[in-house]
């Protein structure tokens, strides 16, 4: 069977599901859908803070006094001018 064709199984399967059931059964679901998603959110987005940093080359690089802003020079002039007003 096709990727299509399953997914139309399900969907009309999951359809005469939730045909049967009160609302408020429907809702406890798809609260407790919410919750693990969360949840796994969650232990995903810890996981990935709590995670050392890569040591590759921009580790590197910091360590000998170098970095992003390795090349970058001040402007020589500033951005913004001030308008010289005539007095007539």
């Amino acid at each position: 069977m096709k990727v299509s064709e399953v997914i139309w199984v399900l969907s009309l399967y999951l359809h005469g599901v939730t045909a049967n059931m009160d609302d408020g059964k429907l809702c406890y679901i798809l609260d407790a859908i919410l919750v693990l998603y969360g949840i796994v959110l969650t232990v995903l987005y810890c996981r990935l803070r709590m995670s050392p940093a890569p040591s590759g080359k921009s580790g590197d690089q910091a360590g000998a006094g170098e970095g992003i802003y390795q090349g970058l020079t001040p402007h020589a002039q500033d951005t913004y001018e001030t308008i010289q007003v005539k007095k007539m």
